[in-house]
């Protein structure tokens, strides 16, 4: 059974806590960050061939994953968890799904470890952006939030390396996503590393 209106109400309540709760220190786990992870939810569930139950809860999953980080950053995947299981049991949703959901959620921590294919599906959503074209602009955001978070200022050479090291050890979980950002993701490790070597000729030998 689908509950395509309570869909609809589940992403006015999410739009309505990033609206009201959210710190002005996070840039990127946003209500827009919330919407992507539901778009490319849909995208790699459709292309996988899910079912419409599937897609639903795996989309529900995506737009409540990060509700948590409102209300701080530590142990944010088992706070989303509570927010999204309060307001799926307010409007009668099944405990069976209740639990698939909680699961995805709980999966995306990293480092990701999802135990069933509607885990990995959003595990995968949940990191498209390190295929997608805007890239660099996106992880400035998270760099912002780390740097809030470390209160430490890292240095275009440090937050390089990591993000090469990141991009280039990431392996998407489901053959659908692997084949959908292989290329970009490819080309973005490309230009890391480019941007990498000429800030290392940059630094004094």
């Amino acid at each position: 059974m689908l509950h395509k209106e309570l869909v609809r109400k589940a992403i006015a309540y999410v739009e309505g806590l990033f609206r009201t709760k959210k710190p002005e220190w996070v840039k990127f786990h946003t209500f827009r960050h919330a919407r992507a992870v539901a778009k490319a939810s849909q995208e790699i569930g459709t292309a996988c061939r899910l079912t419409e139950e599937d897609l639903e809860t795996v989309t529900l999953a995506a737009w409540f994953h990060d509700t948590g980080y409102l209300e701080g950053i530590d142990g944010h995947e088992e706070k989303s968890v509570e927010i999204a299981a309060a307001f799926l049991r307010d409007n009668g949703y099944p405990e069976e799904k209740i639990a698939q959901i909680a699961g995805c959620i709980r999966a995306t921590k990293l480092p990701q470890n999802p135990k069933n294919f509607l885990e990995q599906v959003l595990c995968d959503a949940d990191i498209a952006h390190l295929a997608s074209k805007d890239f660099f602009e996106v992880t400035e955001l998270i760099r912002s939030e780390i740097e809030h978070r470390m209160r430490v200022k890292l240095t275009d050479s440090e937050w390089l390396t990591t993000n090469t090291d990141f991009v280039a050890g990431h392996r998407y979980h489901t053959d659908c996503a692997r084949s959908k950002y292989a290329d970009q993701q490819a080309a973005n490790l490309e230009a890391l590393k480019k941007r990498l070597d000429k800030e290392k000729l940059k630094q004094p030998s």
